[in-house]
């Protein structure tokens, strides 16, 4: 690869010595730590060498995680930008925005629940029973994790360590990025990654005079209110607004941003703007446009005054040239020092006390890391790149070294796979999240509020431990919380949903969808715990039914024989060639060869329906002897019988007693489960008299020499004497559980192409997919 060159047709400009390096470093098949500053162009080293190199010394697939939505909508259209020299496929993806059905496109850009949901089998906005297909790709995509300063250091941030650690023990390079990351943590992952046999490079910047809107920056650092004791109020702002157009000032909480908003847009003299995380998506998506006009690079706009929060620290391209903000720990105040003078110039941060109130005053941060900070901010008056290092190494080395504890780490490998054990979406979200959150709707009409359309409702986020803080107000003031809970009906592709009052602020678990009544929402100041807003009941938004399938009814007459070899073709002419980067991974770390191996998922592949060839099924199905057994386009006869497990336990032999059993455990439990991870019941069956003929006619192609007299003809029912997909030991059968995740997308993806007889863009966009 001409890095250079690539780089510069990309972008138009020519990339830095350190992005040069780490493209190098990643085609030659290591994987980066990165620490580099604000806005000098970490994602572009990422994504151009992948989208040149793909499938080739790259792998077949990139996700690419950040920790909220408006960093992915962010990056996610500079990777559609770049990804079009090649015309490759790029998908958004997170909770408001679920464009990939199936995680088939090249480059995935998501949020990191969405990309741990994936990498547990338990895909968060798309039916669980896709779960080994979204593992197929996480557990082979080369994996990119920004801005992971921000992630919960104990959960989101060990969670991004043990998948990057276990790619690079297959050979999969993984990247992880930050301003904020302290060295020593570096060189804990990167020995971590090693000892596993993985290569890493660190790529720590260490003059920010190279990068173009940095080297002539200057941002003066102000800590006299800080020190003065003196607090943020409105008073304040006005004044110091006085000496500039435009003034970005950021709180710790909610509460006081609403506060400020309310007390400033009474009397300024300019427009007040009001952003936070307690705004409905449409409100919010509004409010970063208006912000980016006013404060984003060549805009025209004249004077403003920005209220915010934290979550302007990561994913806004904003800038002004003054910034007022409450104490932080350090890496959220640089991330906000980063809003200052961002393209160039001088600007100025000055730093304020909080309120101090019973309890930890820094909420929503944690009270030592703050006062840390605070002590190493004496005597510093300018924040340039070494000063941010400098401070960063102070208080966050040995934070950062703990959160590495091995007791730590293999608990966090303990919750990732009960995960996967238990299938519930609310164990992946409290691996990955920084706070314990909930989902809340408004609707002040509960008694006529139907609860199977309580789902539909409009919905926002916040911290669980928000809402019982509000429980006794909300009481008081004659208001009312329900819980609505999910039922899943076994077999169905419907919840039935039931509204359950909430009587003690004990009963507010995290992770739930609450209905709250007597609160109100205003689109100026968002979620606010009186009446006093307009909006109190949300409207219903629709949802996409991503679970409609194509019935057999519909399907073309089909022979067992005519629908197996469909599918070995589509797998040979597509899935084969598209994902040869993973599968040689795998064969060189299970020690076989890659045409091996390709042999082997041609097999079992083009065996998955052998249970098709039960005599029961194929009388249900409405076959008559003397006829050829039948596959799809039939007149149903009764319930037709579980065939994929049945498929799994006829070939249970054959596997285990031609291939290394490492490899015949992901291939077996692959075809299992081809309708549904986790199945391990089978029915009983018979292969009808022709099941031999019928396997030669499929095989004759395939480069194998097996013994089918090692297929189990009849058996009564009973359980798969394996489960692997449902109780993973994701320390040390890690390479398996993502070998079945793979086998599982090729297998089920040539399945559902053959099945519908149509083209693979049709079956990877189309909403009524099998």
């Amino acid at each position: 690869m001409d890095v250079r060159g690539d780089f510069r047709r990309a972008t138009g400009f020519n990339p830095y010595t350190f992005q040069r390096e780490a493209m190098e470093s990643l085609i030659e098949g290591s994987s980066l730590i990165v620490r580099a500053p604000t806005g000098s162009g970490k994602s572009e080293m990422v994504l151009i060498p992948f989208i040149f190199e793909i499938n080739e010394n790259l792998p077949s697939q990139l996700i690419y995680s950040l920790p909220n939505r408006t960093l992915v909508e962010s990056i996610g259209e500079r990777a559609r930008r770049y990804a079009s020299y090649k015309k490759l496929r790029v998908a958004v993806h997170h909770g408001k925005r679920p464009e990939s059905q199936l995680f088939e496109e090249d480059v995935i850009v998501a949020t990191i629940d969405q990309t741990a949901g994936a990498y547990l089998s338990v895909p968060l906005s798309m039916p669980k029973r896709w779960g080994n297909i979204f593992l197929g790709t996480a557990g082979s995509a080369m994996l990119v994790f920004d801005e992971v300063h921000t992630l919960h250091p104990e959960k989101g941030l060990l969670t991004s360590v043990a998948m990057s650690v276990e790619s690079a023990k297959l050979g999969i390079p993984f990247v992880m990025m930050s301003a904020t990351l302290p060295r020593s943590f570096m060189k804990r992952v990167k020995a971590l990654a090693e000892k596993k046999g993985g290569k890493v490079e660190i790529i720590d910047v260490k003059d920010e005079r190279e990068v173009k809107s940095r080297a002539g920056r200057k941002v003066g650092l102000d800590t006299g209110p800080l020190f003065n004791g003196t607090s943020l109020t409105a008073k304040e702002i006005e004044r110091q607004a006085e000496d500039v157009d435009k003034l970005i000032v950021v709180v710790n909480t909610v509460g006081k941003a609403q506060q400020l908003y309310r007390e400033l847009n009474a009397n300024a003299d300019r427009p007040v703007v009001l952003i936070h995380s307690r705004f409905l998506e449409e409100d919010r998506s509004q409010k970063e446009a208006k912000v980016r006009e006013i404060f984003g690079k060549g805009s025209s706009a004249n004077e403003a005054i920005l209220i915010s929060t934290q979550v302007i620290e990561v994913g806004m391209d904003i800038s002004s040239a003054k910034l007022l903000t409450e104490i932080s720990p350090v890496d959220s105040l640089i991330q906000r020092a980063g809003r200052v003078a961002r393209w160039g110039g001088k600007g100025e941060i000055v730093v304020y006390d909080v309120e101090k109130k019973a309890g930890n005053p820094y909420v929503p941060y944690s009270k030592e890391l703050v006062e840390s900070t605070i002590d190493v901010l004496k005597g510093v008056e300018l924040l340039d790149w070494q000063t941010e290092i400098e401070l960063v190494e102070k208080v966050l080395s040995k934070p950062f070294e703990s959160y590495l504890d091995p007791y730590k780490f293999y608990e966090r490998l303990g919750g990732l796979a009960r995960a996967v054990y238990e299938g519930k979406r609310s164990y992946v979200e409290e691996n990955v999240r920084e706070a314990y959150s909930v989902d809340v709707a408004i609707y002040d009409d509960i008694n006529n509020l139907n609860p199977d359309d309580a789902w539909k409702l409009k919905r926002l986020r916040l911290d669980f431990r928000v809402l019982k803080g509000k429980f006794d107000q909300i009481m008081e003031a004659g208001g009312e919380i329900y819980r609505v809970e999910e039922n899943f009906i076994i077999d169905e592709y419907e919840s039935k949903y039931a509204l359950v009052p909430i009587s003690n602020k004990d009963e507010i678990m995290p992770f739930e969808f609450y209905i709250i009544t007597g609160i109100s929402y205003s689109p100026r100041l968002g979620l606010l715990f009186d009446d006093s807003g307009d909006i109190k009941k949300f409207e219903f938004e629709e949802k996409d039914n991503a679970t409609n399938v194509m019935g057999e009814s519909r399907m073309k007459k089909e022979s067992w024989v005519e629908h197996s070899r469909k599918t070995l073709e589509f797998l040979r002419t597509y899935m084969l060639p598209r994902y040869d980067y993973p599968i040689g991974v795998f064969a060189k770390y299970f020690g076989v060869s890659k045409k091996e191996l390709i042999n082997w998922i041609e097999l079992s592949v083009t065996l998955h329906d052998l249970g098709k060839l039960n005599i029961y099924w194929q009388k249900k199905a409405g076959w008559r002897p003397g006829e050829e057994p039948i596959a799809h386009g039939f007149e149903k006869k009764g319930k037709l019988p579980p065939h994929a497990t049945v498929s799994a336990k006829a070939l249970e032999k054959l596997l285990f007693s031609s291939i290394e059993k490492k490899i015949a455990r992901a291939l077996y439990l692959s075809i299992a489960h081809h309708h549904s991870p986790g199945a391990r019941e089978f029915s009983k069956f018979k292969l009808v008299d022709s099941w031999a003929s019928q396997i030669v006619k499929v095989t004759g192609s395939i480069d194998l020499d097996v013994d089918i007299t090692r297929v189990q003809e009849k058996s009564d029912s009973g359980k798969l004497p394996i489960a692997y997909s449902q109780i993973p030991d994701i320390q040390k059968k890690n390479a398996q559980y993502r070998f079945y995740g793979l086998i599982s997308k090729l297998l089920r993806i040539s399945d559902w192409i053959a099945t519908g007889g149509g083209e693979y863009e049709r079956i990877l966009y189309s909403k009524n997919r099998i």
